[in-house]
């Protein structure tokens, strides 16, 4: 069985190894395999650990996402070597750490996928300082991007006013996210381990095969509802971040899965540089399972979800997250995907590259 995982990112300072030796005491049966990462030749963080027990591999002197195709992998290779002696890992970033590149191998390389689950992605920021941080640094607005579950850290310091419009920005940027409140006598972990990946069932990489159209499965009509654009919230805040902006749509149309993924590829591929992210739920009335669409840097990935329940609504959900993103130019691209004969089967993609 894999091992599950666990990705912890945020910025300098939010507070990660606190809350993580938290975690930790919080949990004493569960045997941990843990992976600290520092920048810098002399690790730190490893030290300040508090369980003994835990299976601690240090790696200093550069960051995860700079040296993954080395570092990491061997790692994981030797972890699961003695993967009887541990029940979970934790990866601890460093701050500066591009959370979706650590991420990398576990959404996109087989031998990686067999022996590890990625559960979930916590991207801790600082109450006080994450408006500013969102304003000034690139790092810090990736990290939130990606993460499925933004922890706001420190929430003691700053009034219940300003928790409350920090929520509401947080969750403009990233939709996706789950956004719970601690500190570093009242965290949530129970809540907080307990979320999984928004993956909407078994997940798993996907290379597309040709689905012939079921019988009895009628396409999705198209309906009156318009699609919905939210713009990032800017509005009640020290800062109004005008370059940052996150684009919601819905989609009731039926979309064909094969355009949305070579038009999202290319759209990366030339004119990814202030993208973000993209992540999305994707509706084909030719297959009988949703499909979870991401970028995890400048490729896109597809895995896929739990079947869509008879009489559920198929409705395509996706988000862009990123610099000075015009809406008009996103909501073309993605009416260009509407499924022109929804019973049409459907051609194979291109395998997921290893990297």
């Amino acid at each position: 069985m894999a091992k599950d995982v666990t990705i912890l990112t945020g910025f300098l300072g939010a507070g990660k190894t606190t809350f993580l030796n938290a975690l930790l005491g919080d949990r004493p049966q569960t045997r941990f395999a843990l992976i600290e990462n520092e920048f810098g030749e002399e690790g730190i963080d490893g030290g300040l650990v508090v369980r003994p027990d835990v299976d601690l591999v240090e790696l200093s002197n550069g960051c995860l996402c700079c040296s993954l195709s080395n570092d990491l992998l061997d790692v994981l290779e030797a972890l699961n070597d003695r993967r009887d002696s541990f029940d979970e890992l934790i990866i601890e970033t460093t701050g500066i750490a591009d959370p979706a590149s650590v991420a990398v191998p576990f959404l996109m390389l087989p031998r990686v996928l067999r022996d590890f689950h990625l559960k979930r992605v916590i991207c801790l920021v600082d109450a006080e300082l994450i408006e500013d941080q969102l304003r000034d640094t690139e790092e810090a607005i990736g990290q939130i991007s990606f993460s499925d579950i933004i922890l706001i850290n420190k929430t003691d310091r700053v009034s219940n006013t300003y928790l409350n419009s920090l929520q509401d920005l947080l969750r403009g940027l990233n939709p996706f996210a789950h956004v719970l409140l601690g500190h570093k006598d009242n965290y949530p972990i129970r809540e907080l381990m307990a979320l999984e990946r928004d993956t909407a069932g078994t997940a798993s990489v996907a290379t597309l095969r040709p689905v012939p159209a079921q019988p009895g499965l009628s396409p999705v009509q198209a309906t009156t509802q318009p699609h919905s654009i939210v713009p990032f919230p800017s509005k009640h805040h020290h800062h109004a971040h005008s370059d940052l902006v996150s684009l919601s749509f819905r989609f009731a149309e039926p979309i064909d899965l094969t355009q949305i993924y070579h038009r999202l590829t290319t759209l990366l591929l030339f004119d990814g540089k202030d993208l973000y992210r993209i992540k999305g739920i994707i509706a084909d009335p030719t297959r009988k399972e949703r499909w979870i669409v991401q970028s995890v840097g400048r490729t896109l990935t597809l895995t896929e979800g739990a079947d869509w329940q008879p009489g559920e609504p198929r409705i395509t959900r996706i988000v862009f997250i990123g610099k000075r993103l015009k809406p008009a130019g996103f909501e073309k691209l993605l009416r260009h995907c509407f499924a022109k004969d929804p019973q049409k089967p459907v051609s194979r993609l291109p395998p997921t590259p290893n990297l």
